[in-house]
């Protein structure tokens, strides 16, 4: 009898669980089994599906982060220049006091790593008591304040879309090991159904190909090379 590995992906155990509930069908005496199959299968493609859907969001507010970094880099850049023109040079005292260690440790970090940098570039302009400050401030402080809970809440949202999606791979994961389970269950009742017939035993079950590696690489949260299958003698 023939069953999929224990690492394919949930694309591999679906079609393999219709295939399989549909041999069951055949016969009288293992119809029971294909109902079992198929409840254990429908539930791994409903929340396949459901977490497919998940990444949607994650995809979507991973650009939304990214076009926010990129505005507060804009943002960041901007007052950097705007400072060296009220200091009449690069590196005067409104330069030294907002950027102490440069321009390169604000803009460098990506991501969500940015907010903390951005945070402190506020903080430094909001508690700064330079004489002269205050043009400048009344100028830039909005845009950077701006800036920094645009990407605040980029960040936000894209850490709860993955939060959402990892929960529903959570639960998918957990139903991949149940339909394995099921399979093996089903295994030993096919046995017990038809003794010493091999041949019999061997048509219920879905031919395994190992071409099928290739239909189920698109299942992202898997090394395609592993998604393959080759027959496991039961």
């Amino acid at each position: 009898m023939r069953k999929y590995r224990p690492n394919v992906s949930s694309t591999v155990r679906f079609e393999y669980g219709v295939d399989l509930a549909a041999g069951l069908s055949q016969f009288p005496e293992t119809a029971a089994a294909a109902s079992d199959i198929r409840a254990v299968n429908d539930a791994l493609g409903a929340q396949h599906d459901k977490r497919r859907a998940l990444r949607i969001p994650v995809v979507e507010t991973r650009a939304a982060l990214r076009f926010a970094e990129f505005s507060a880099e804009r943002v960041i850049r901007s007052s950097l220049r705007a400072a060296e023109i009220e200091d009449g040079g690069r590196r005067g005292r409104l330069c030294a006091c907002l950027f102490p260690k440069g321009l390169r440790p604000v803009v460098i970090p990506m991501g969500k790593r940015q907010v903390k940098p951005l945070k402190e570039l506020v903080d430094r302009l909001q508690n700064a008591k330079l004489v002269g400050i205050d043009g400048y401030r009344a100028a830039w402080l909005p845009k950077l304040l701006t800036a920094l809970s645009t990407l605040e809440g980029a960040v936000a949202a894209h850490l709860e879309a993955l939060a959402a999606h990892d929960e529903a791979f959570k639960v998918e994961l957990a139903l991949r090991d149940a339909h394995h389970d099921a399979v093996d269950k089903v295994i030993g009742v096919v046995r017990a159904a038809f003794p010493r017939n091999r041949e019999l035993q061997d048509v219920i079950f879905p031919v395994v190909e190992g071409s099928r590696k290739a239909e189920s690489a698109s299942d992202d949260e898997l090394d395609p090379a592993l998604s393959c299958l080759a027959p496991a003698e039961s």
